[in-house]
């Protein structure tokens, strides 16, 4: 909690002129001679992401392929939405199907399908206008790389973080820990109000789709959010998307099914592989942990949280699974043997008027997704105390609660709301086209007081950086578990001692 001279700090108007003259005599003495674009959050979050996405073209690329996945996606969907006559497409029969150009209509759209193409085309022109601003910027901190730190992007994915980060420091006055409570000051913030459920949603609505209205509702400045202010955000954000429910819906779909249909398949599941969800890895962040470490720690958990999931598995399943894979793998010896024999069998010979071709792929299907369910020889260690202690090694996540007792139902199903189905929190994606801005309107409108009371009461000045969530010092002072661990694997990831 913030003390009274924090709180003073905060309250500039409270201040009196000596001590704002003070204030900003210390700071002005401590700033470097360097131009004020390099004192803002945004210049060093740039020079993050240009380290993160591993130099100038692959960024360039990234922006162009973001534009063209938009432009494929809205005409993809034009083509299946509008164009597609399905219901002519349906009746194809083996001797009658005519050329694709014949399933082609270019009837009138209605006023739902116009308006979701206005949105879709507005949307596009605002990411090519937003794009040259962004290559203008990114062609700044280029010249910053190669001048000021001497590191071209031939060679920039040689450097780690940390060794980038020694260079920068040496053009500041700021240190590693100052530079990264600039870089995640927002972050920090929305990790604080997960952390001690101010933002109290259930995880299964907490979707990507909230999460990033939340990083553009609540901007760096946070001592300048007040309640009004916030209140007014919250229902035009709410508002926005309301009214771009449609699109999103359909651009959720089309994306999903475009990128995620090659993880299914090489899953072998028919849920596809399991994932951590958008809350759990905000839950599971520390404070001032940069996305790559974070990625990186969060990966490292992924084979022990699936080998913890399958401590679980039925045996019944086991045993069905294996009965089931027994009879597909008969039929699918006994198709191969056919294609060897003569191909066209399975083109031509049919069977309640479909092709064995078609009930090849079905059986095959069918045999994948049984045997996905049988375990392995070193999978059948009965120890699931032993290997959540393995997952929590990494995800830093260990309720009191769930100590001894990871052996239990109640445990698993607690973990597996944080480790969920691709398919499952698809379907939440799905359903947060309406819950979003429901949330937004009605649920955290109604919270904007306590928001903004953690907020001033968690917020410190700090004479370098500015305002800062008082989780995200250096100070470890404070009665709180999560900011010690915060504190600890800072040191770690860096290689520093704090002070």
């Amino acid at each position: 909690m913030m003390n009274e001279e924090n709180e003073r700090l905060l309250n500039k108007e409270e201040l009196t002129n000596e001590e704002l003259a003070y204030q900003k005599f210390i700071h002005e003495c401590s700033l470097p001679t360097n131009d004020d674009k390099y004192e803002t959050d945004d210049f060093y979050h740039q020079i993050y992401y240009y380290y993160y996405n591993k130099g100038f073209t692959p960024i360039i690329l990234l922006y162009i392929t973001d534009i063209l996945s938009l432009v494929f996606g809205i005409l993809f969907s034009l083509f299946i939405f509008v164009l597609l006559d399905w219901e002519k497409l349906l009746k194809c029969g083996n001797n009658n199907c005519e050329n694709v150009s014949e399933y082609v209509v270019f009837s009138e759209i209605n006023f739902f399908q116009f308006f979701l193409l206005i949105i879709s085309i507005a949307y596009l022109i605002y990411k090519l206008c937003d794009f040259i601003p962004k290559v203008n910027d990114l062609i700044n901190i280029r010249n910053y790389y190669s001048d000021s730190l001497k590191i071209n992007s031939k060679t920039l994915h040689t450097y780690s973080w940390n060794e980038i980060l020694k260079k920068v420091i040496r053009n500041t006055y700021y240190d590693e820990h100052d530079i990264t409570n600039k870089i995640l000051r927002k972050e920090n913030y929305i990790i604080a109000l997960i952390d001690k459920n101010i933002i109290n949603i259930s995880q299964r609505f907490y979707t990507y789709q909230l999460d990033k209205n939340l990083e553009l509702i609540l901007s760096n400045k946070i001592n300048n959010l007040s309640k009004t202010n916030l209140k007014k955000k919250l229902i035009i954000y709410g508002i926005a998307n309301l009214l771009c429910s449609g699109f999103i819906l359909i651009f959720q779909v089309v994306y999903f099914f475009i990128s995620n249909i090659d993880d299914f398949y090489s899953n072998r599941s028919v849920f596809g592989p399991r994932r951590y969800t958008v809350f759990a890895k905000r839950k599971f962040r520390e404070y001032n942990e940069l996305p790559h470490f974070f990625e990186e720690r969060i990966n490292k958990s992924m084979r022990y949280s699936i080998e913890y999931t399958k401590q679980f598995d039925s045996p019944v399943i086991e045993v069905i699974s294996k009965f089931i894979g027994l009879i597909t793998g008969a039929f699918i010896g006994f198709f191969l043997i056919l294609s060897i024999l003569d191909e066209s069998i399975l083109l031509y010979v049919r069977f309640f008027d479909r092709t064995m071709l078609f009930y090849m792929g079905i059986i095959s299907a069918i045999s994948s997704f049984s045997r996905s369910y049988i375990k392995r020889p070193e999978e059948s260690v009965y120890n699931p105390n032993g290997v959540m202690d393995k997952v929590v090694k990494y995800t830093h996540y260990m309720p009191s609660e769930w100590n001894n007792k990871c052996h239990t139902y109640e445990v698993r199903d607690d973990f597996l709301s944080f480790f969920q189905y691709k398919i499952i929190t698809f379907m939440y994606d799905i359903i947060s086209v309406i819950t979003t801005p429901y949330i937004l309107l009605f649920v955290l409108t109604k919270k904007t007081d306590d928001i903004i009371t953690f907020l001033k009461t968690n917020t410190i000045y700090d004479i370098n950086i500015g305002y800062i969530c008082s989780f995200a010092t250096k100070n470890n002072n404070f009665n709180d578990e999560k900011m010690k661990k915060s504190l600890s694997v800072f040191s770690e990831n860096h290689s520093i001692t704090l002070e």
